[in-house]
């Protein structure tokens, strides 16, 4: 027999099972929903880190795709999720991954940089202690032969004019000794004179000053910077004089001594620095249509000039430059055609052998070397294509020449100089005042 209280729980039992049941069922019902959102929203919501790299030489573009996959017995569901950007990753769960990258580097080529206050051809460029580099004289289309000094800043890429020469010249010689002045000697004015004068200036006051006197005056003429550092100037013209005469300069008591003269009167030569201490001076003019193909080394001990083996062809207005391996390169020039030819001068045996042709005949152009060892010749001038603005290199390791960018303009009688940052800069040439920049 079951009492009132008894019967009275179990009525109560049965009237609340189906909310308790709906509760319970309800729960599951809604755990499995949240579950799922869940699992939706990890496998739609993947995380992003962004890096940001900023480089001046190249560019790097990545674009990521990635898959994701969930699997059960019964279904699967693929999602893909694919995210592109400059420097954008996008991480996920994954099964596989596909990555592409594409990279710009920079060429080789000229840039324009600041052009100089006045147009000017047959004036020196030197690299100095500080990096600059100093503008000296020349010749103006417009103005004549110029006294006006200029320095070039690398670092701001700009031109400021500093302190003016006591004499206006052009095709004179500019030195940088070692105590950091440079050393300017000879020329031509505006007057008509042939310069036996000479300056010095001083980075640190932005002033010329004069200095000893030439015992001859004299313009294209070669000058070298020996190791004891005095400066030997050789050869050039004066008054109708073709000359084979030398002088000494010294810093420490500013005066010009005569030393040995050279065998062969030459102007428009080259002179080059030897490791062993020694000038080879080579090519040249000797007047009556005479072009030289001799060469001759001027030993600073005994103040005495010997002739060494002659090159291949007769030629001046060429260049000449020191490689890495101590070679000499003689390239282009004038025998009364424009010269594509090239030699080289070994030290070590007083030979010189024919290497690689240009692919352009040139004379009154530049060669400078390189960083990377390699020599580049830039404009000239032609006898078939007049002022040219290609520009050209030789690999001493293949004894090749290839063609690289040309100038921005065509230039001759221009100047050249390598900067401390590697940089090759180029400036005026005839009835031209701009300047430009070659980077490797």
């Amino acid at each position: 027999m079951i009492c009132f209280s008894e019967k009275k729980r179990l009525q109560y039992c049965k009237l609340l099972s189906p909310c308790i049941y709906g509760l319970l069922l309800g729960a599951l019902v809604g755990g499995i929903a949240l579950a799922t959102v869940i699992t939706l929203w990890s496998t739609s919501a993947p995380q992003t880190t962004t890096t940001s790299t900023t480089a001046t030489t190249a560019t790097t573009t990545t674009t990521t795709s990635t898959t994701s996959t969930t699997s059960t017995t019964t279904s699967t569901t693929t999602t893909t999720t694919t995210t592109t950007t400059s420097t954008t990753t996008t991480a996920t769960t994954s099964t596989s991954a596909t990555t592409s990258t594409t990279t710009s580097i920079q060429m080789p080529g000229w840039a324009l940089t600041q052009s100089t206050s006045y147009d000017r051809y047959y004036h020196t460029m030197s690299l100095l202690t500080n990096g600059q580099v100093l503008l000296v004289g020349g010749y103006s289309t417009s103005l004549g032969a110029l006294s006006i000094v200029e320095l070039y800043d690398p670092a701001t890429w700009l031109w400021t004019i500093t302190g003016s020469m006591s004499s206006t010249r052009y095709v004179h010689s500019a030195s940088v000794l070692t105590n950091g002045k440079v050393l300017v000697a000879g020329g031509y004015s505006t007057s008509g004179s042939h310069l036996n004068s000479a300056e010095l200036y001083d980075l640190s006051t932005g002033m010329w000053t004069i200095t000893g006197s030439m015992t001859y005056a004299r313009y294209l003429h070669v000058a070298s910077v020996l190791t004891n550092g005095k400066v030997l100037v050789a050869g050039g013209y004066a008054n109708g004089v073709y000359l084979n005469t030398a002088e000494l300069y010294d810093p420490s008591t500013s005066v010009w001594t005569l030393t040995g003269s050279m065998s062969d009167t030459r102007y428009f030569a080259t002179a080059s620095m030897l490791a062993s201490g020694k000038v080879l001076v080579a090519g040249g003019y000797s007047g009556t249509s005479t072009y030289l193909n001799t060469a001759e080394l001027y030993n600073p001990s005994t103040g005495v000039w010997t002739l060494t083996s002659s090159m291949s062809y007769v030629r001046y207005i060429h260049t000449a430059s020191i490689l890495a391996n101590g070679k000499v390169l003689v390239a282009g020039g004038y025998n009364g055609a424009d010269m594509n030819t090239a030699e080289l001068y070994d030290p070590s045996t007083g030979i010189w052998t024919i290497t690689g042709s240009m692919n352009y005949g040139r004379y009154y152009h530049t060669a400078s070397v390189l960083t990377n060892g390699k020599v580049l010749v830039a404009g000239g001038y032609s006898s078939s294509l007049g002022t040219i603005n290609t520009a050209e290199l030789y690999d001493s390791s293949t004894g090749l020449w290839t063609i690289t960018s040309s100038l921005s303009y065509g230039r001759h009688a221009h100047a050249a100089c390598v900067l401390m940052n590697g940089k090759v800069l180029a400036t005026g040439g005839v009835g031209i005042s701009s300047s430009e920049l070659y980077q490797l």
